[in-house]
């Protein structure tokens, strides 16, 4: 009789261990659903602020690339002005001559990315895209803040050499060269003329690689967002 109570309050309270152990782990279970749940929502708004964020860096590379090109190309009609023994000043150089040394400034846009950093990379999923988006934020943009510190350092060391040659109308950027048929024979002017072309054109690469790249992100990061959907 004795044995019979002991074994029945065995068995009840086996019972109650494993009610609590399998209530445990619905409970468990539910929060990690729960939290995936919540980490699922968080991406995907990440991903919807990352994509805006490059849609808005594509706008402006593109921008800059446009304004550097038409830049590239004056400085060169300038160069082969040059190298003309016929060619004749007029007006319509003026701001030619003024903006030998001008540049756009791209800025990439990163408070979707810093955002990313601070709630964890991993909370995108895709280890490709991850790394995709590490790359272009760490490594490519990065590379334009260089760029950009060559072309101020070539703006502020040719203004003293252009001071000497040109007079500045009231616009600052229209010059009238004091003496065009001497700038002609000018080799000083002529070398950083044409190195400046030169590099427009290697900046104008720069950004054409950079608007590859950022292009190439902001496509993988719709594929997700549309897979995510699903």
């Amino acid at each position: 009789m004795q044995k019979n109570k002991f074994t029945t309050y065995l068995l009840y309270a086996i019972g109650e261990i494993v009610l609590v152990v399998v209530g445990i782990l619905i409970a468990v279970s539910i929060n990690d659903w729960n939290q995936g749940r919540k980490d699922a929502v968080l991406q995907e708004k990440i991903l919807q602020s990352l994509r805006d964020d490059l849609r808005y860096n594509l706008i402006e590379i593109q921008r800059v690339m446009f304004e550097d090109s038409v830049q590239t190309v004056k400085n060169r009609l300038l160069l082969s002005l040059m190298f003309d023994p016929q060619s004749k000043y007029n007006d319509s150089l003026q701001t030619y001559f003024g903006e030998i040394s001008r540049y756009d400034v791209f800025s990439p846009r990163r408070m979707a990315y810093e955002a990313l950093k601070v709630k964890g990379l991993e909370i995108i999923e895709s280890e490709p895209l991850r790394s995709e988006i590490i790359k272009l934020y760490d490594e490519k943009y990065p590379l334009n803040a260089l760029m950009l510190d060559l072309r101020k350092d070539l703006h502020i060391n040719s203004v003293n050499l252009y001071n000497k040659r040109f007079l500045t109308m009231e616009k600052v950027n229209n010059k009238i060269p004091i003496d065009f048929e001497q700038l002609k024979k000018d080799q000083e002017f002529i070398n950083s003329l044409s190195y400046i072309a030169a590099e427009g054109s290697n900046f104008v690469r720069h950004l054409n690689s950079m608007r590859t790249q950022t292009k190439i992100v902001m496509d993988k990061i719709s594929q997700e967002l549309l897979r995510l959907s699903e």
